[in-house]
């Protein structure tokens, strides 16, 4: 058997828009009544939330909001509102989508509902998390278009509309490294894939938990994955048709996970050895990914007559410019 690990990072940050509108007797929005409260600002992902990202599988961190009157200002170490007002999981509206204007980023933008007059009164602070009182994936205070802290004000005939946007930038420089596989040094070399026709696997899941599909089908292929492959004209082994991904045990406070990549006799034994491989998200899976490659050079031999491990790691971390 042999065995080896290899790495590939992202970032991750968020922003808010509050907006509150008044209605009529049958619940529909007054024309004209809907006032920006406070315009785009940016949060504070808790560490708590960098967790969040390697455990909560299935749930978006931001399924639920949480509106506060306390003005304490975010730190990391963040679990709780200072002083809750209200909370919600009505969504309203969700989109999702891949940003090239500047440095690369998936994004998904929720939109969620407090209906009138649950969060009526002067709010200074605001936060989401995956569960109505569990720790929060992240805080801030509102801030006005200086980027000072200030409040807003919802009347008890108002509802409130907090969107949410979530971005996954992920890391675009190469990672390199080498291991030592049967005696062999093999140099590797990992590369986020972002040509256009793989965006759904960037931005279906942004907020959910880290991980590949670990389930074989709807993986990238075709001539966009071999063009964007750090190893070029090499043969691909394709760990989610050509082997098993299994997620190993998150350490708290490591804000990074790993998953166990068996390529078993009858998988992966490609003409010419290994020179590439990559994992993604599925456009029927349920987490968050993106689409990954790995080249090793020289190209790795695999035969019928051995297994082969590899250990693909995605580490985390708040987004910095």
């Amino acid at each position: 058997m042999s065995s080896n690990t290899l790495n590939a990072s992202s970032g991750f940050a968020g922003w808010f828009k509050i907006e509150a509108f008044r209605t009529d007797e049958d619940g529909q929005e007054i024309p004209g009544s809907r006032r920006i409260a406070a315009d785009w600002f940016p949060n504070l992902i808790t560490n708590a939330g960098l967790d969040l990202l390697g455990t909560t599988d299935d749930t978006y961190v931001y399924t639920f909001c949480r509106v506060g009157s306390g003005n304490t200002a975010p730190a990391v170490t963040d679990t709780v509102l200072v002083s809750q007002v209200a909370s919600s999981s009505t969504q309203q509206a969700i989109n999702n989508g891949v940003d090239r204007s500047g440095a690369f980023y998936a994004w998904v933008r929720r939109t969620t509902r407090f209906t009138t007059g649950t969060a009526a009164g002067t709010l200074a602070e605001v936060g989401v998390s995956p569960t109505t009182s569990g720790p929060l994936f992240s805080r801030a205070l509102i801030l006005d278009s200086g980027g000072n802290p200030t409040t807003i004000t919802v009347l008890s005939g108002e509802t409130l509309d907090v969107t949410y946007e979530l971005r996954l930038y992920p890391t675009l420089t190469d990672a390199t490294g080498t291991v030592d596989i049967a005696g062999v040094t093999y140099n590797w070399t990992s590369r986020a894939l972002i040509p256009v026709s793989y965006d759904l696997y960037w931005d279906l899941y942004v907020g959910k938990g880290i991980g590949p599909r670990r389930t074989a089908g709807n993986a990238p292929t075709g001539p966009a994955v071999d063009a964007a492959l750090p190893a070029q004209n090499s043969a691909v082994a394709n760990p989610i048709g050509s082997g098993t991904i299994t997620a190993l045990a998150y350490t708290a406070g490591s804000y990074q996970r790993s998953f166990r990549f068996d390529c078993n006799i009858n998988d992966a034994n490609v003409a010419g050895g290994i020179g590439c491989f990559f994992a993604s998200s599925g456009n029927t899976g349920a987490r968050a990914f993106g689409a990954w490659a790995w080249g090793l050079s020289p190209k790795m031999p695999k035969t019928a007559s051995f297994n082969a491990t590899f250990t693909i790691r995605m580490s985390w971390g708040r987004y910095t410019p």
